[in-house]
């Protein structure tokens, strides 16, 4: 991504973080209330299935996770993408309520496109509908960092975290890690309680690479080997960290002649967004056809994928009530591709997380809030946010489709 990197310094007490430049929103401090509650790391391994640590091995997580609160899986929501996903891990909300649909897609209430790439697009708070938990952290008194995840750089009803970075996706490991732990080292007054931090590789080399593969054992391996030091050197900090890992979505093995071409007549009536699991249409050039029309024409064109007018999606994926996912969007069946032009990875994702196991991330989290050493059934992703916000004594002052209670038996009640 290309980002223009706004940079302000803030001075303390210690010479290191004063040579750190970051994007500092406000110089608020937390409330007394605030300064009480626990600390939380959320980490973010994009790409990473429910199966790798055990496929792999990976030396320090095949440790760290034993005596760690976590899931069997976690279920990521429909569609199973990085920026849907993202959000739905920190609002508690269906990408259908908190409108980031996919990675790219139109948004015909604003009458804009929205793209991972387009940096306009993502500090654009009007495409984000539901406030994430740094938002309400943040207006209930409590300071709060991000270094990397989908929405943070948006002022979202106004508010960012104070701390963020602006996403570099070539910013070094080490960078990420110590920037942690100079915001971990600043005054109990402006240390912030919630932070996010984002890995991409092992998500790399799945997609261009595939299962198995050198290069994913080896992103693996460097990523192991980053959570190892920043976890040996949260633990040398005066007060306690609650680490939660989580992943976005799995990864699929794709056969590259696993792909179907759809009508090209769709892309002369229609406005076509998007080539893989999930093609988006949206009726924004006036065609002729009715959208009904279309529809059964192209299901009964298609081999290895079915379309939906966005009402008629099933139920269970929770995307039938927002047309930003297309007036008309069409599934590919799983492992297969589609849309005007080849798209072919080695790896993939965005099939439905009910017909295969293959997009189920993972959920570990350790420290004196969780349990230690318990194993849960598998879960939606949509629960991990009242559950953070519960721990930290946030209030949720809106709907959201999560529920504490569901990852409430992980807890310490102690």
């Amino acid at each position: 991504m290309k980002y223009l990197l706004l940079i302000t310094s803030l001075f303390f007490a210690t010479s290191s973080f004063s040579q750190q430049s970051f994007k500092v929103s406000h110089q608020h401090k937390n409330s007394a209330r605030a300064q009480q509650a626990p600390y939380i790391l959320l980490i973010s391994l994009d790409g990473f299935r429910w199966d790798y640590v055990e496929k792999y091995q990976p030396a320090f997580l095949s440790q760290w996770i034993k005596d760690s609160a976590r899931l069997t899986a976690l279920r990521p929501s429909f569609p199973t993408k990085t920026f849907p996903n993202h959000l739905s891990i920190v609002t508690g909300s269906y990408p259908q309520r908190h409108g980031i649909l996919a990675n790219r897609f139109y948004a015909p209430d604003l009458k804009k496109h929205y793209s991972l790439k387009e940096q306009d697009a993502v500090v654009n708070p009007d495409f984000y509908l539901v406030n994430p938990l740094w938002v309400l952290a943040e207006q209930q008194g409590m300071r709060t960092s991000s270094y990397f995840w989908p929405g943070s750089e948006a002022a979202i009803s106004g508010v960012t975290p104070t701390y963020f970075q602006p996403y570099d996706h070539n910013a070094p490991h080490q960078q990420r890690i110590n920037t942690v732990l100079q915001w971990y080292n600043l005054p109990a007054e402006r240390r912030p309680h919630l932070t996010t931090m984002y890995f991409h590789d092992v998500d790399s080399a799945g997609h261009d690479f595939g299962q198995g593969s050198p290069e994913l054992i080896q992103a693996l391996e460097k990523v192991d080997n980053s959570l190892k030091d920043l976890t040996t050197k949260l633990a040398k900090l005066p007060f306690e960290v609650n680490v939660v890992i989580v992943s976005d979505h799995g990864m699929a093995q794709r056969k590259r002649e696993d792909f179907e071409q759809l009508p090209s007549w769709v892309n002369q009536e229609y406005y076509v967004k998007g080539s893989g699991p999930i093609v988006h249409i949206y009726d924004i050039k006036g065609s002729s056809k009715t959208l009904t029309e279309t529809t059964r024409q192209l299901n009964q064109q298609a081999q290895h994928y079915k379309c939906y007018r966005y009402q008629d999606i099933p139920r269970r994926y929770n995307a039938f009530q927002s047309n930003r996912i297309g007036d008309i969007a069409c599934l590919a069946d799983k492992d297969w591709a589609i849309g005007l032009f080849s798209h072919r990875p080695v790896g993939d994702h965005g099939w439905s997380q009910f017909n295969t196991t293959d997009m189920n991330g993972v959920f570990y989290a350790k420290g004196p809030a969780f349990k230690k050493g318990i194993i849960r059934p598998i879960a939606e992703n949509v629960n991990i946010m009242p559950l953070l916000a519960h721990i930290l004594g946030i209030k949720i002052p809106h709907e959201i489709d999560g529920k504490v209670s569901t990852l409430a038996p992980l807890l310490n009640h102690k």
